[in-house]
């Protein structure tokens, strides 16, 4: 056995019922940078600090994994080097017999170089989201400034109801529902600026799609009024819900909608007409189709909007489709653009219905 997993071209490690490390092989050693015989006896925590240890008591009085007769288990856990040095690990652990005594079997494999590119994806979607922010941040101010001018002008309005004889409560109470209400609207776009400002771990949960568009029509409502274009929304009654990460898939849809608003800046002020429709397909996906009236996409366009750093932006990063594109990916969609058979073009995305089970994907 020992000779056997000597021979085997990835980092092995055996250890006890008490976490001492039985045996290493020539590929464990070298990844971590110790002699085998160093190993010999050490700590499995030397190695690999967060990897659970928990046992149970037989009805002889004896401990032993409480991984006995279970299947593999695999985790990302935090490795250390003989030189301190930290790195992501993919870890699978499983019972077995070595030399007539039970043993847990720990397969490590270095996963660093794989975490840093996912950490740079999400570190550059962040980057877009913030990019996009950037274009809405004078129509935000705007509209966050109307709920709060609205919100002053009802507090001095209720002082002088107070210093007035007599005293109109009924008045008082209008005015102050009034300040509550606009409260609430401030609170709410603060809310969804914060949603997409936010970095985090990707959350995978169901997700109603229409609300996800619904939330980003109402942020981009002051930029589309800035622009004098119209958003027009046609979302079906009881969509399915699907799995994903909320925030990912407003960022797809913001994209999409800014770079419709920019699609149609020169153009006539009758044809500045941006219809986002979300719909359930017979084919178990949820479709949005983002339809716009500017001048479409020649065949050259087509083929590279999706690919990174192409852009028609004069300071666009160009990282937003493609970014978009992984994200649908991840989430088991697809995403892809046509032009209009009369003006325009349209971006269509499809993801799939939430089944029972649940999505094992990762964006």
């Amino acid at each position: 056995m020992r000779d056997s997993l000597e021979l085997v071209p990835v980092a092995i490690v055996t250890i006890n019922e008490q976490g001492k490390i039985v045996f290493a092989n020539s590929k464990a050693a070298e990844l971590f940078g110790y002699c085998s015989d160093e190993l010999s006896g050490s700590s499995i925590s030397l190695l690999l600090p967060e990897l659970p240890l928990t046992k149970v008591q037989t009805r002889d009085g004896s401990f032993s994994s409480a991984e006995m007769s279970s299947p593999p288990i695999q985790q990302m856990l935090v490795a250390k080097r003989s030189d301190g040095v930290e790195f992501f690990s993919e870890v699978t652990t499983r019972q077995c017999w070595l030399d007539g005594i039970s043993v847990r079997l720990v397969v490590v494999t270095d996963r660093s170089e794989r975490y840093e590119m996912h950490r740079n994806r999400q570190e550059l979607a962040h980057l877009t989201r913030i990019s996009a922010l950037g274009e809405l941040a004078g129509s935000l101010a705007h509209e966050l400034n109307q709920p709060l001018t609205a919100i002053l002008s009802n507090a001095q309005a209720a002082q002088r109801f107070l210093e007035s004889d007599p005293i109109n409560l009924s008045e008082i109470r209008e005015t102050l529902k009034d300040i509550v209400t606009d409260n609430c609207r401030a609170s709410e776009i603060i809310r969804k600026i914060r949603a997409l400002v936010r970095k985090g771990v990707v959350e995978l949960q169901p997700v109603d799609v229409g609300s996800v568009v619904y939330d980003v029509a109402l942020l981009v409502h002051s930029d589309a009024i800035v622009r004098g274009i119209r958003v027009m929304l046609d979302i079906a009654d009881n969509l399915p819900m699907v799995r994903g990460d909320k925030v990912q898939l407003q960022q797809v849809v913001l994209n999409l909608l800014l770079n419709a608003f920019e699609a149609m800046h020169d153009c006539p002020a009758d044809d500045r007409i941006v219809k986002v429709q979300v719909s359930s397909e017979a084919n178990g996906t949820v479709q949005i189709v983002v339809r716009d009236r500017g001048h479409g996409l020649t065949v050259d366009k087509l083929d590279k909007i999706f690919k990174p750093f192409f852009t028609s932006k004069p300071h666009g990063l160009g990282l937003g489709l493609s970014i978009s594109r992984t994200i649908l990916t991840a989430h088991g969609g697809r995403i892809w653009a046509e032009n209009n058979t009369d003006q325009g073009a349209s971006f269509y995305i499809t993801l799939p219905w939430e089944h029972p089970a649940g999505l094992n994907r990762s964006c």
